[in-house]
């Protein structure tokens, strides 16, 4: 395979043959580009799993363009150092796509409902906000893919139909994630830090003597069983 010293002008130089071709940096060993036979130049890093002998794993940064060389460098250098704490960042990868398939939010959420919810007073209320706002926007997405900026959207958005709504919402998306941080499914909740403007406004005034008198003799004039109620209150 062909050593070069890598650099923008050597690359953009690089002959498209008629079979995948890979160049290997002469200054970083096992790192490199490939040219394929469309032209598409895509930067990658190779490296042996338990030193010399052991299989060799393939990790690929980016199509030339998309990453620049300098980026793809400084990505090769992190992927070298993590292989020296004895990581592997090809399987991890692979790991990471395989969470982004897995764990759909539309699953955890059903599961949070069937584990969490279904025995509270108010499962009902609950399973319905969580299926109708959560459910409805993210199901078909991984829970890995939702970041702090997505739950604000989403509490904002549904703040314009009903402020307390979406208060509430917060409040359960909070639960949820956290029950999700318990579970190892991620490591933090993307929901912590994130602000409600809904306030519960405490009551400013209570029935006056009068207004409650006329509360009891209306409530007298009930039909049976409900008037006898008041009947004893003086």
């Amino acid at each position: 395979m062909p050593r070069l010293r890598l650099t923008k002008s050597a690359i953009d130089g690089l002959p498209v043959l008629s079979k995948d071709t890979l160049y290997w940096d002469a200054g970083l060993p096992g790192f490199g580009v490939k040219v394929t036979p469309k032209g598409r130049k895509v930067f990658l890093v190779m490296y042996r799993v338990a030193g010399a002998g052991s299989r060799l794993r393939k990790y690929t940064i980016g199509p030339y363009g998309r990453v620049t060389l300098a980026m793809a460098r400084a990505q090769a250098q992190k992927i070298f150092a993590a292989r020296l704490d004895g990581r592997d960042p090809a399987e991890e990868k692979k790991q990471s796509r395989r969470r982004l398939v897995v764990d759909r939010i539309d699953d955890l959420v059903e599961t949070f409902i069937r584990e969490r919810i279904s025995q509270i007073r108010t499962a009902r209320r609950i399973t319905n906000l969580l299926r109708r706002d959560v459910i409805a926007h993210w199901g078909a997405k991984s829970i890995h893919e939702i970041k702090k900026r997505d739950v604000i959207d989403l509490v904002t958005e549904v703040s314009q139909r009903n402020a307390h709504a979406s208060y509430r919402l917060l409040k359960t998306l909070r639960t949820f994630f956290r029950w999700c941080v318990g579970r190892a499914v991620i490591d933090f909740s993307p929901a912590e830090g994130v602000q409600s403007n809904w306030r519960e406004v405490s009551r400013d005034r209570v029935l006056t003597d009068q207004e409650l008198a006329a509360v009891i003799l209306a409530a007298r004039q009930m039909p049976r069983p409900y008037g006898e109620l008041f009947s004893s209150w003086r």
